[in-house]
């Protein structure tokens, strides 16, 4: 019941290439609560559990799993080793999916859900997007204020995600070939100039008529030679001597 719904992605993979003669392998980048070395315990022990659900004569596909905390670098190295084809994600929801959009600027095939944030960088033609149901959130993950009773996400198709993982396995080419297509439209779209450019037509809308800068009218000043006082000529008022008998 987590939001990226790891576990049925664990699941799916092992029934998609359990007893085949070539079997690819899925590196599991997550974590709980923390990166503590007791958070990654727990983790190889859900893995487990799901293993535990199949007969123990069944040869299934390796999973790593790559826990704690990785510098820019590191996640780089993962995106653009050789040996990682595409990058898998069965996500109930995303406000934006950032790792989704990281994986598309280096070329990478991206398998996800047909629904929600990273719908704007992801498409039907150069992606593998999965169907599926808005089901209402399980109680366990609703949080005050933001993720209410009523709230949906969504739940992807187990025999359309089953048949999407073994395409990719044996598609490599066609997979990736599409994976380089939207890397291109990704890199040119997805800059800090076009956001910004953006941000400008959205943010003029409001502001077409914003006030024009005014100009201050300063008096003409006469230029004082040399010699000549500065200080203005004023008038004074005729003041009255008093003597010493007469109160001030």
């Amino acid at each position: 019941e987590d939001r990226k719904d790891i576990a049925k992605l664990v699941k799916i993979f092992y029934e998609s290439f359990a007893n085949k003669k070539k079997q690819p392998a899925l590196i599991l980048k997550t974590n709980g609560a923390t990166y503590s070395v007791i958070d990654r315990e727990e983790c190889l022990e859900k893995i487990q559990k799901i293993k535990n659900m199949f007969p123990k004569d069944w040869k299934l596909p390796n999973i790593y799993l790559l826990h704690g905390s990785f510098s820019d670098k590191e996640m780089n190295y993962i995106y653009n080793h050789p040996k990682v084809k595409a990058m898998v994600s069965f996500t109930h929801g995303e406000g934006f999916g950032r790792p989704l959009l990281e994986s598309t600027m280096t070329g990478l095939p991206v398998v996800a859900p047909n629904w929600s944030g990273h719908m704007d960088f992801l498409d039907e033609e150069r992606s593998l997007v999965l169907g599926g149901e808005l089901i209402q959130v399980p109680k366990v993950q609703h949080w005050e204020n933001v993720v209410i009773p009523e709230s949906q996400w969504f739940n992807v198709n187990e025999q359309q995600a089953y048949k999407c993982l073994n395409y990719c396995f044996e598609n490599e080419q066609i997979i990736k070939s599409k994976g380089k297509e939207l890397m291109k439209i990704n890199r040119d779209k997805f800059t800090l100039n076009q956001m910004t450019k953006q941000l400008d037509e959205i943010i003029n809308k409001y502001i077409e008529n914003k006030p024009q800068q005014v100009g201050l009218q300063l008096p003409k000043l006469k230029k004082i030679n040399k010699g000549e006082s500065d200080s203005p000529k004023l008038k004074l008022p005729k003041l009255k001597k008093v003597t010493n008998k007469e109160s001030l």
